[in-house]
């Protein structure tokens, strides 16, 4: 249990319409929202708005004396205070006042000449002309004035973060014990107990059903608690001081009592107040004699001033880091405020105070001490604070709960706690102590007040200041700025030829201006933004290049289309070192994350290119800086910046994963982090309900819908340029491709709609289980083999398979069961749903069958074949259902390329299914066909592409028909962009990719963080010029083992607290866990998932991890920075090592840098010295060409 005296100079000399005074003694106040931090210091601008101070701060004297100022600072263990900022704004401030002065100064000489030539009656042309250069002076000052005042506030803001002056008294490093008073030597027995178990025992004290924070004092200990109050007002008011009520203002904004749930305590916000500010007012606090002194006329004779206030005061339930009253969220207290005039009165002042409290406490006869606080423990307003420290035999040690003169709860449960030690009644605890009654103030001491104010008189200071545009420049983010730029686009058009993936990048983008459909399983903005770039360029699209290191044409755009590429990846730069300094992060950590991005080579390669990685990068950075940003705005809700910043991380997230779906795992870093945050909103009690819909509601709108329909818009630009039937359209399903101008859209234009009894067709399989490689239902001469390897037998009948070419054994003609003709009638009788037919094969005119015997590849299966009479006893079960699956009505008819059908076999109800299995060489390699019993599945749908009419009636004029007919386009087929969006999707996410692929550089993830592999991207054929993907080892290496060292540093720490050992604050602690949780988590979600796929996986798929590792790198070396500071040598030596660190960096930068930029043939010598790694493996040229000159 503690008391706090503690004596601060005022920062601000004049209230508003005041008179001047220069200092305040005044009593330290309770810590209200300890937790959370809502009780803003004495000087903070949120403060000066709730106590109505219009400051006049002393800047000019306290930059007067900078190193003064400078070890003030250091003293108090406060960071991220820009000293030179503040002295450029407040120069400009003076400059600005004078240019004021000197217009007021002009304009009281017009206004005199006015009035003189008024008197001398002089013609009123002139009069009027005088008048005419007074409004411009006045249009000229009013403009100064409304500069002078932004920037006036603008100072206020800094210097309101500047502390004030310590006193030679406060200690430095350790608290000063000025005076220990009884002995704590008390020995423990069975019979000790808390105040909570006399409590329960004495029945003095009722605790509430929600918990021992909420309470109520009954019979002897009400009692005493009055006395309390008596005694201690007493005492303080003989000694001078006048007594006071809290103002109305102030009660307007707190609800007597607690909450009724746990953990909380009601506060009211009035409607009109900005719902930005928190009010966590006291009953009697240090907010509450400001607000007084606003409603006063303070002049210098009446001082001094000393101001006492007594009753009730309630707090937000705070964490339980003590039991019982000891974090009870009421009290009644007794708080005192001094003003003086001159520096050794206050001080004078601060004396007695420090022996009449101290005698007071006495009288208790209970253990004590009174200290000094060190410097690095004071709030920025104070100069000096004397604590009082009560022990508590509960707890065995000096408990500080930060009280004033007399906090009753708490002195109450330790003298429970004492009494119970002496066997003692705890209601006779004071039989000695007289209570005085009180004496009215002599008459000249008394104070007026004026009369007091509404709130609403003065909403206009509640209300959100005026947006401004403010622009600042970092020196050193813009050289780091530069160096990436200059690093990036140095030689950026060598080589003049494809390197590596630009083999299919930069295709894409000449596909692009040929309006060409193409596929690729990345979505579509990286080649839209390299088809944009081309495109302002001059992008031809005759261009051609057909292997990497192929030469491009000499009106190839190529250092253009690597421009785009190269300026967002030099930008990753900046955005690492603002994601430094947005995690409050020294801006030395800053600058190591900056310089290691810029040296590092992998990042740097895959920037210069026609690659997606680095326009990758950029939208990851920028997402997670723009998160940042929000996050730390969460004190301006709702305000401009705040929309800003969340509507440009859902953007940019957005981007990031229309570039590579890789960019899913920074938006779910991302949600994660929001939806946290928002659940540590739903615990703020003094948000509304309201409130906190508009929160839910706005970030589900910006970060969930707008990048939903930003991800559609652009495929939607993606599909409705690509209109041409390409290379690719294969991969598509038939009613896509006919959607496509040209290739199958030329071929089907012309069809019948609905499919009828004799038509011809072929059958696509919808569903491919290998994107990219579509397949129609197939049957030719030869048969299944008599037995297969495993022993077991076949039918012996033709085979049907499902080939991935179009081919003229893929054509059949639908029969009805019982007619024998294959013509169609005339008018054409369609096939409907649940109508039975057969399929007959159009070159071998056998029918399409299957039987019990097993498939070849797939035993659980049927087979299938087109039946072959062999005179044995093995009938023909050739007839088939038609269930058309995506049908509306029962009595639909089976349409071309729109009906997705299903064929029930009907004698054993299995539905034709292809595998998607190749088979032996007996199959020439075609993918499996069979039935299954398991019908309602993806890879038993198939839909009709190409489709005729039947019109000959003998077998060889059908043969000749199928072979050479040709359809005529007569209209186009026309496809919805929902229908061709969600079709792509399915196809993008299904896509195997390189699955099969196997590659000399591919590598595995475990690879990755150890640089065991490095990628060729291009070589030279005259020389030993050559580019690689390889990282800095020196980067590389020492971020991976950051990261392990920061998890180890955080289960170390978790131990620790789990010890009750909190080697950081809970400010500090919450940081570090939450850089962990963002940094960690952001490295290990990009780099784990890769374990699980099955793809061919390269290096480049890494570089997302190495920025998130090196971002861990800064945070450990800043926080093993911040810790070395407790010894004294510790920090020089870490400063040596990080220097060398970046040395090295540098070092290795430069020795890859040949495979950097590839400008320089090495010799074999030198090649075969830059491998450090065995794994590593350049290429060397027979005989390589000596370097050029």
């Amino acid at each position: 249990m503690a008391t706090a005296l503690s004596y601060s100079r005022v920062r601000y000399q004049k209230l508003r319409n005041l008179s001047r005074f220069s200092k305040i003694l005044r009593l330290q106040s309770s810590r209200c929202c300890q937790e959370r931090d809502n009780l803003p210091e004495f000087g903070s601008s949120v403060l000066s708005e709730l106590s109505m101070i219009d400051p006049d701060l002393d800047v000019g004297k306290k930059l007067a004396n900078p190193i003064e100022l400078q070890k003030n600072i250091e003293a108090r263990g406060l960071e991220n205070i820009n000293i030179q900022k503040l002295a450029i704004k407040y120069g400009r401030m003076m400059k600005i006042k004078q240019e004021k002065d000197a217009l007021d100064q002009e304009r009281k000489m017009l206004n005199n000449q006015i009035q003189t030539m008024i008197k001398e009656k002089i013609q009123n042309e002139e009069i009027e002309n005088v008048k005419v250069k007074a409004r411009g002076l006045r249009e000229q000052h009013d403009t100064v004035v409304k500069s002078l005042q932004d920037v006036h506030h603008e100072v206020n803001l800094m210097a309101f973060g500047l502390p004030n002056t310590l006193s030679l008294q406060t200690p430095v490093d350790n608290e000063e014990v000025l005076e220990v008073f009884g002995s704590t030597e008390i020995k423990q027995k069975k019979d000790n107990f808390s105040h909570i178990e006399v409590a329960e025992k004495t029945d003095l004290i009722k605790f509430s059903s929600v918990g021992d924070q909420a309470f109520y004092f009954t019979g002897e200990a009400a009692e005493l608690q009055q006395h309390l109050l008596s005694y201690f007002s007493t005492r303080v008011v003989d000694q001078g001081f006048i007594p006071m009520k809290t103002p109305d203002f102030f009660k307007d904004f707190v609800i007597e009592g607690c909450g009724i749930h746990k953990e909380m305590t009601y506060l009211m916000h009035q409607p009109y107040v900005d719902q930005g500010i928190q009010y966590c007012v006291l009953g009697t606090s240090e907010a509450s004699f400001a607000a007084y002194l606003t409603k006063m006329n303070i002049s210098q004779k009446s001082l001094p001033l000393q101001l006492m206030s007594m009753g009730p005061s309630y707090s937000p339930m705070r964490k339980l880091l003590y039991p019982g009253l000891f974090s009870a969220a009421q009290t009644s207290k007794v708080n005192l405020l001094g003003v003086n005039s001159t520096s050794e009165e206050s001080y004078s002042t601060f004396t007695e105070l420090q022996q009449l409290i101290l005698e007071m406490y006495k009288q208790l006869e209970i253990p004590l001490r009174l200290i000094l606080v060190p410097a690095h423990k004071l709030k920025l307003s104070e100069e000096i604070r004397a604590e009082l420290q009560i022990w508590t035999p509960s707890l065995q040690e000096y408990l500080s709960v930060y009280g004033e003169v007399l906090d009753t709860a708490r002195l109450i449960a330790v003298l429970l706690e004492h009494g119970s030690l002496d066997k003692k009644a705890c209601y006779s605890l004071f039989p000695g102590m007289e209570i005085q009654s009180t004496t009215p103030p002599p008459a000249d001491r008394q104070r007026e007040r004026v009369t007091s104010f509404h709130p609403q008189d003065d909403i206009r200071r509640l209300m959100p200041e005026p947006q401004r545009v403010e622009f600042e420049v970092d020196v050193v983010q813009f050289l780091l700025t530069l160096a990436a730029l200059g690093s990036r686009l140095w030689m950026l058009g060598h080589p003049r030829a494809v390197v590596f993936d630009e083999l299919h990048f930069a295709k894409f983008a000449l596909l692009y201006t040929k309006k060409i459909f193409f596929f690729d399983v990345h979505p579509p903005l990286g080649k839209l933004l390299l088809a944009v770039a081309g495109g302002f360029s001059g992008l031809e699209d005759n261009a051609d290049f057909d292997h990497i290191g192929a030469g491009y044409s000499p009106t190839f755009p190529v250092y253009t289309m690597r421009l785009l590429p190269a300026v967002l990846g030099s930008l990753v730069v900046p955005l690492v070192y603002q994601i430094v300094v947005e995690l409050r992060l020294s801006r030395w950590a800053a600058l190591l994350a900056g310089l290691c991005v810029i040296f590092d080579n992998a990042l740097l390669v895959q920037s210069r290119f026609m690659l997606m990685e680095g326009m990758l990068l950029f939208f990851m950075c920028l997402s997670l800086y723009s998160y940042l940003k929000f996050r730390n705005l969460a004190h301006r809700q709702f305000s401009v910046q705040w929309f800003f910043w969340l509507s440009l991380t859902g953007v940019s997230f957005t981007c990031n994963l229309s570039i590579k779906y890789v960019g899913f795992f920074t938006a779910a870093l991302i949600m994660i982090q929001v939806a946290k945050d928002y659940w540590n909103l739903l615990g703020d009690v003094t948000k509304s309900d309201l409130c906190l819909v508009k929160h839910l509601f706005v970030r589900a709108f910006l970060l969930l819908t707008v990048p939903v329909l930003g991800y559609v818009f652009i495929f939607y630009i993606h599909l409705s340029l690509l209109t041409k039937a390409g290379p690719h359209d294969n991969i598509m399903t038939s009613a896509f491709q006919a959607s496509l101008e040209g290739g199958l859209a030329a071929l089907t234009k012309g069809q019948p709609l609905n499919v009828a009894y004799g038509s011809q067709i072929t059958l696509r399989h919808t569903h491919s289980l290998s994107p990219g490689k579509p397949c129609w239902l197939h049957s030719h001469a030869h048969v299944y083999p008599i037995r297969y390897p495993d022993g077991r037998g076949s039918s012996h009948q033709q085979q049907v398979t499902c080939y991935v070419f179009k081919d003229i054994n893929n054509w059949w003609i639908v029969k009805h069961p019982d007619r024998n003709l294959l013509v169609v009638d005339e008018p054409p009788k369609p096939v409907k749903h649940g109508d039975v037919v057969q399929l007959v094969h159009g070159i071998t005119s056998r029918a399409l069958n299957s039987h019990d015997v097993a498939a070849p590849l797939t035993p659980q299966n049927q087979e299938v074949t087109c039946y072959i009479d062999y005179n044995i006893s093995m009938a023909s079960q050739n007839l088939w259902k038609v269930e058309i699956v995506n049908r509306k009505s029962d009595d639909e008819a089976w349409q071309i390329i729109n009906s997705h059908i299903r064929l029930h076999h009907l004698g054993t109800g299995q539905a034709l299914k292809s595998t998607g299995k190749q088979l032996p060489d007996w199959g020439f390699f075609q993918l499996e066909v069979t039935t299954d019993r398991v019908t309602d599945q993806p890879a038993t749908v198939w839909n009709v592409e190409e489709h005729r009419y039947t019109k000959i009636q003998d077998k060889e004029g059908q043969t000749r028909d199928i072979a050479h007919s040709e359809m005529i386009p007569t209209e186009p087929t026309r496809l919805s962009f929902w229908t061709k969006f969600l079709e792509l999707q399915y196809k993008m996410f299904m896509a195997k990719g390189d699955v099969e692929m196997e590659h000399k550089y591919s590598s595995e993830p475990i690879q990755w963080p150890f640089l065991s592999k490095n990628v060729a991207y291009w070589m030279s054929p005259n020389n030993n010029q050559q580019i690689h993907l390889i990282g800095n080892p020196v980067v590389w290496y020492s971020a991976f083992l950051s990261v392990i060292l920061y998890v180890g540093v955080f289960v170390f720490y978790l131990m620790r607290r789990q010890r009750a050992c909190y080697d950081l604050s809970e400010s500090d602690w919450s940081n570090f866990v939450f850089v962990g949780e963002i940094l960690v988590g952001g490295y290990l979600l990009h780099y784990l998932p890769f374990f699980l796929t099955d793809r061919t996986l390269f290096l480049h798929s890494y570089l997302p991890c190495v920025i998130y590792k090196i971002l861990v790198m800064a945070a450990l070396t800043d926080h093993l920075y911040s810790l070395s500071k407790r010894i004294s040598y510790i920090p020089s030596l870490l400063t040596i090592f990080v220097l060398g660190l970046v040395t090295c960096v540098v070092w290795a930068f430069y020795r890859l840098s040949p495979f950097t930029y590839g400008s320089i043939s090495l010799r074999t010598e030198e090649i075969l010295g830059l491998m450090w790694r065995d794994t590593w493996d350049f290429l060397i040229h027979a005989t390589p060409s000596p370097p050029p000159q």
